[in-house]
């Protein structure tokens, strides 16, 4: 007879798995993705290193999980803000806006994220990839129909909304690494402006 896990039981593991992520978050904030062992983790965690691979076989499988959970979050919060525009341009303009108040709430994740796991392993790079061209996706998707009402030039919107995205995420990663300006407002402005601006709208409200 195939055991069956109580709530009860699904509930516990549900919390130590939330337990061992928020340690490997901690860490990483601390240290080097590379420094970051799954030792370390484990006794962040307050549980042994072979506990820890009862609930993800690999570090490399915990750091995807990470990136899904904010990304998750990201795009929830992207959602959200959106259901409130009142046009298209508010719809990218709350989108931007949504980015980058969530990394500004969660610095230390969004360091993580885009500074240090990059580069961990090919897997990782495919993930971080497939994400970054979905948002891309999405942003194409505002642009096109922008063009299709006629309230952008005609261009090439796969490479608008890639270098829209790749834009802001270049802004971002600036911030995180160098801490400037201290006021993320001091350039939500002028990076919205820019964007909206390089996608052929004029400076007026």
């Amino acid at each position: 007879m195939a055991y069956r896990k109580t709530r009860k039981v699904r509930e516990q593991l549900a919390g130590k798995k939330e337990t061992i992520l928020k340690a490997a978050k901690e860490v990483l904030a601390e240290e080097s993705t590379g420094r970051a062992s799954i030792k370390k983790i484990a006794g962040k965690a307050g549980i042994a290193t072979g506990t820890f691979y009862l609930y993800f076989p690999s570090k490399e499988k915990l750091l995807e999980t990470i990136i899904d959970e904010m990304y998750k979050k990201l795009l929830d919060n992207i959602k959200s803000e959106r259901a409130r525009a009142n046009s298209l341009y508010e719809k990218l303009q709350f989108s931007m806006e949504a980015c980058i108040r969530l990394f500004v709430q969660e610095k230390k994740l969004a360091k993580i994220l885009l500074i240090q796991i990059p580069g961990v392993s090919a897997a990782i790079n495919r993930k971080l990839v497939g994400l970054e061209n979905h948002l891309v996706n999405l942003t194409k998707k505002d642009l096109d129909e922008l063009q299709e009402q006629g309230l952008i030039p005609a261009q090439d919107t796969l490479t608008m909304a890639t270098a829209f995205v790749g834009t802001f995420r270049q802004v971002i990663t600036s911030w995180l690494r160098e801490g400037r300006p201290e006021d993320p407002e001091e350039f939500l402005a002028t990076l919205i402006q820019y964007n909206l601006r390089g996608l052929g709208k004029d400076g007026e409200k």
